[in-house]
């Protein structure tokens, strides 16, 4: 054999090479997807290799994921993901009783030329209004598991306290705006989103900071926060409903809503040091979010010490490990109030949760 022979020889097999490392790393998201929609939809499409449903789809240029349900098994869940210009991974299952909506449309309709087109859209909406503008556009059923189709939400820097949503079906048709202002939604004609006449509403002023000096004792939450959850009901001044409860090693975090206006969450912090107690700031509560206050009585506040310390022990290759944090708020949407517990050592971090009568729902590496 000549050496010219040889060395064609040895490129085509230098070429093969190359794409057999290709395939095996999985196919290659495009560098970019707003300017190829196809090519991505191909990538996810050779990535999961089997018929499925779409149940929702984010899609940015800097990130896609495809939560997807097998078209053959409908309890096996996966949710794929694409960055520009890099191999697609394989897969991550998703346990079926984490997708609280079912809701979903065969991969053959998934439309990303029309995603694409939408966040263009968006963006310009965006800036001609005052808001931030947006990462991607999502599809998928609304929070309520109802229409499915495509939405932005856009926020503002300004305000906090207010957002913008707008709405698509899956091709892109009947668009729908509404606005968060004053803790309610308001509808909008797409035509006052065009003027650049639907600006973010001023932020309302907040509470004064009110500080309540401590007894000078420190405290260890982890041991129990019993004592001073009832300080904090007696400024207060009427029984907790809580939105959030959050304990780490420096302080106690406490998310109640108002007793005079459900509509204001307020937060009070006590310092571990000190016992300090300080009312930190008042929020109007968002439609997008859990507002079903629970008491004392509906999770395991007396079982709580307990709870944490044993929940090392629960993931056996990090027996050993630290308490993190700790919180407890209502599970999935406007679920039961459940434990949640984040350990860690030296070489991660574990999630162990307990429901609201202390049983155990999981304990893993996170």
């Amino acid at each position: 054999m000549s050496t010219r022979t040889e060395g064609r020889s040895a490129f085509v097999l230098g070429v093969l090479c190359a794409l057999q490392a290709v395939a095996a790393e999985g196919p290659v998201a495009p560098a970019h997807p707003l300017d190829d929609p196809a090519a991505l939809k191909a990538a996810f499409a050779a990535r999961i290799a089997r018929p499925v449903n779409v149940l929702a789809f984010t899609f940015g240029e800097h990130y896609a994921e495809a939560l997807v349900q097998d078209a053959a098994a409908s309890d096996e869940f996966d949710v794929f993901e694409a960055a520009p210009g890099q191999p697609m991974a394989e897969g991550k299952p998703k346990k079926a009783g984490e997708v609280d909506c079912k809701k979903k449309i065969p991969f053959a309709q998934l439309d990303l030329a029309t995603g694409a087109h939408l966040l263009v859209q968006t963006r310009a909406i965006a800036a001609a209004n005052g808001y931030t503008v947006p990462e991607n556009v999502l599809l998928g059923a609304d929070i309520f598991c109802n229409q499915f189709g495509w939405r932005a939400l856009l926020t503002s820097e300004a305000n906090s306290d207010t957002m913008l949503e707008i709405s698509w079906t899956p091709d892109g048709a009947s668009p729908k705006a509404r606005q968060l202002k004053d803790g309610d939604w308001v509808k909008l004609d797409m035509k006052t989103l065009a003027a650049g006449t639907a600006k973010p509403p001023a932020a309302a002023p907040k509470a004064e900071e009110k500080v309540i000096a401590g007894d000078g004792r420190a405290r260890d939450f982890l041991r129990g926060i019993d004592a001073d959850l009832a300080r904090i009901e007696a400024q207060v001044g009427a029984p907790l409903g809580f939105r959030h409860i959050s304990i780490d090693a420096s302080q106690l975090a406490v998310d109640v809503f108002r007793p005079d206006n459900r509509k204001k969450v307020a937060t009070w912090l006590v310092d571990a040091e000190n016992g300090g107690i300080r009312l930190w700031r008042e929020d109007e509560t968002m439609v997008l979010d859990c507002n079903k206050p629970f008491a004392t009585a509906d999770f395991p506040l007396a079982q709580l010490p307990a709870l944490i310390a044993g929940a090392p022990a629960l993931i056996p290759p990090m027996a050993q490990a630290s308490i993190k944090n700790v919180a407890i708020y209502r599970s999935g949407f406007c679920g039961k109030p459940h434990v949640f517990i984040q350990i860690e050592d030296e070489r991660g971090y574990g999630n162990v949760e307990y429901d609201q009568r202390g049983k155990l729902v999981s304990a893993e590496i996170q």
